[in-house]
């Protein structure tokens, strides 16, 4: 760890606390703090919302470099990020702070569209433009994918023969995207690393199931989770501090491609975690989660305006995927609990059905054999046998229901060596 970097593992009974430590441990941290509380929006969502909008400034050509000796096997910075907390609790508006905190000025950085998520064919369209002539050329914009509600990523999801989750990882990684089609007009290939892309969504913790779900397919790995609440919000709100001016360190329109520096540290931490994964050492599902840290470590890098990507860089982002972890641990935690209640409630509610089933049974059961007995004994058997077999398991409460209302007695009488009970109607 960098002297610049203070200590993020300080426990909770230490002299220092450790979110604190993470936002004053930078200049920029700091102020996207500020700015954040200025706006009663939450640091963490304004954090991940500045980020998105730092990748999607900076032109695709930047690249994270591989691990291995491929040198085509580059990684994309395009991130998704999931704000996460319940309705009301101000996502859109730690969207427009994280706006209006970044001054880019003009040539600083890329435009940056924002546009609602369509399908998996539709990602593709709004990633490529068509020239005068009508030839397809890469788009020279960066596209910011906007879900308000993650219930319209769940529901594209989740339609029969979607191609929205495919397309998504793949654009998350950079990958080529579209699809061959007879149909020139909807035939959009969109080249790999040609494009700049990010996906912000709002999350409600009790709708992500769904997303949460897809964890076999790596869908909500690739997510940096981030809460939209803040509960140690201040009383006194502070005064918003000057935006911060900053530009890319690579002309938007640079086309050559610029990997990052990554510290040698860092590099031997993932490539001995890719050994792992490759002899089956680690065969967990969390693949993807390193990449995200250092997706966030070179987005630290570059919001300081560095090509290089330091320890102190990964040290940072290591805390950022602790918040992320930890939101998510709670997203599932709380869709356990609902999933707890609704089966408590759904055994209560066939509890409740059975007992007023049984109650009906009984009724209908002393109904049927007060309309056999006279006032002389007649053997309980012989009631029994004339009960419907469906009846005749409820014919002891009924007796007893009926004897308590005081219309029928019970006798204990013996025929031929053995007891047996005899029932008559009181007189």
């Amino acid at each position: 760890m960098t002297a610049t970097t203070p200590d993020l593992h300080t426990t909770e009974s230490g002299d220092l606390d450790p979110e604190s430590v993470f936002w004053e441990a930078r200049p920029e941290l700091a102020a996207v703090r500020q700015t954040a509380r200025a706006a009663m929006a939450s640091p963490w969502a304004v954090l991940g919302c500045v980020l998105a909008r730092v990748s999607l400034s900076v032109p695709p050509s930047v690249v994270i470099p591989p691990l291995g000796n491929d040198r085509s096997a580059v990684a994309s910075l395009n991130v998704f990020v999931g704000l996460v907390g319940p309705s009301g609790t101000g996502k859109g508006v730690a969207t427009a702070a994280a706006e209006d905190f970044l001054a880019t000025p003009p040539g600083g950085g890329r435009l940056i569209e924002k546009l609602p998520l369509g399908s998996g064919e539709g990602i593709s369209h709004t990633l490529i433009d068509t020239d005068s002539e009508g030839d397809v050329t890469p788009s020279i914009r960066s596209v910011w994918f906007d879900v308000p509600e993650i219930d319209t990523l769940t529901a594209l999801i989740g339609r029969q023969a979607s191609t929205t989750s495919s397309e998504l990882r793949k654009m998350f990684s950079g990958e080529g995207l579209g699809f061959q089609n007879s149909d020139a007009a909807r035939r959009k290939i969109v080249p790999a690393h040609s494009y700049r892309a990010a996906l912000v969504a709002g999350v409600q913790p009790l709708k992500a199931g769904p997303l949460l779900d897809d964890a076999a397919g790596g869908t909500p790995q690739r997510f940096l989770w981030l809460p939209a609440t803040d509960p140690g919000a201040p009383d006194v709100t502070p005064p918003a501090p000057e935006p911060l001016s900053w530009s890319s360190p690579v002309l938007a329109t640079e086309h050559r491609r610029t990997p990052l520096t990554v510290a040698a540290s860092i590099t031997a931490i993932l490539r001995k975690e890719r050994l792992d994964r490759l002899r089956e050492v680690v065969t967990d599902g969390n693949g993807q989660q390193s990449l995200v840290r250092l997706k966030v470590a070179s987005l630290l890098a570059l919001l300081a305006r560095r090509l290089d990507v330091t320890e102190g860089d990964w040290q940072l982002a290591d805390y950022i995927m602790h918040i992320s972890d930890r939101t998510r641990t709670r997203m599932r935690d709380a869709l356990r609990i609902e999933a707890a209640q609704a089966a408590r409630a759904r055994a209560e509610a066939r509890a409740a059905f059975d007992e007023h089933q049984d109650d009906a049974a009984v009724h209908r059961t002393a109904d049927k054999i007060l309309a056999k007995l006279t006032t002389d004994p007649t053997p309980a058997s012989t009631v029994r046998a004339a009960l419907g077999k469906n009846l005749r398991e409820y014919i002891e409460a009924a007796v007893d229901s009926l004897i308590r209302r005081g219309l029928v007695e019970r006798l204990d009488d013996e025929y031929q060596g053995r007891p047996r009970i005899l029932l008559r109607l009181r007189a």
